[in-house]
């Protein structure tokens, strides 16, 4: 990254939750120091045929964010198979969600099913208490298309669960991104409490990839996490080329 200006908005408190970020921020690539670590089955040939492989998409992915290094060994394998931790994506079973047709509604954008036995690499970061993250996926133009058209279903920006037996009121909005990627969106998830934890998600569409980019924190914030994406695509672009 340039300069830290923009992680300034980061660095408060993180509230430990079961879903983690997604991306990193500034160099790095196919010389990470996180070795990678194999997570689950290869996928079927005519899944991932003519796609990057997750040994590529490991090298496109950064390996600092702001200065400090990934705080485990960077997995890799079928992205359905990589935990919710490593990659972003809500862990819906751990809450009892009401109305139940919002229980998906936090994965809209993440590809889960679509992409489930896509090559991909994920590596993860800690900041200043904050969780930070970076998945790549390889993904067709189709198949990527499919996945930044998913939408959260009507009824669902507003939701409430509940967490080890007490309620948690939830808020979600998704909207368009421009300028990152082929075509991007934004994904902020609010949840409520005394101690309020804000996730913002980015995912967007590269040449044969899908990235996303995630910052959870009490102090995380929709420029921040834009600006994490735009690193984040500029670097995995130079090094799928």
């Amino acid at each position: 990254m340039r300069d830290g200006r923009w992680w300034r908005v980061l660095v408060g408190g993180l509230v430990p939750v079961a879903v983690a970020g997604l991306a990193g921020c500034s160099g790095g690539g196919g010389s990470s120091s996180a070795s990678g670590s194999a997570t689950g089955a290869a996928a079927p040939a005519a899944a991932t045929a003519g796609l990057f492989s997750a040994a590529q998409l490991r090298g496109a992915l950064l390996t600092r964010v702001n200065g400090v290094a990934a705080v485990a060994p960077v997995t890799v394998g079928e992205y359905g198979m990589l935990s919710a931790a490593s990659t972003g994506r809500p862990a819906v079973n751990a809450v009892q969600v009401s109305p139940s047709m919002c229980g998906g509604a936090a994965a809209a954008g993440f590809g889960s099913a679509i992409l489930a036995q896509a090559p991909a690499a994920a590596a993860t970061f800690r900041v200043g208490g904050n969780a930070v993250s970076e998945v790549l996926i390889a993904s067709s133009a189709g198949t990527a298309s499919t996945v930044l058209a998913g939408r959260v279903p009507a009824g669902c920006t507003h939701y409430q669960g509940k967490v080890a037996g007490k309620t948690v009121m939830y808020g979600l909005t998704v909207k368009a991104v421009t300028g990152i990627g082929r075509q991007a969106r934004v994904l902020h998830v609010l949840t409520g409490g005394s101690a309020p934890v804000n996730q913002w998600s980015l995912v967007y569409q590269g040449a044969g990839f899908v990235g996303t980019v995630t910052v959870i924190g009490p102090n995380a914030s929709e420029a921040a996490v834009h600006e994490l994406a735009r690193q984040a695509y500029a670097f995995a672009a130079r090094s799928l080329a």
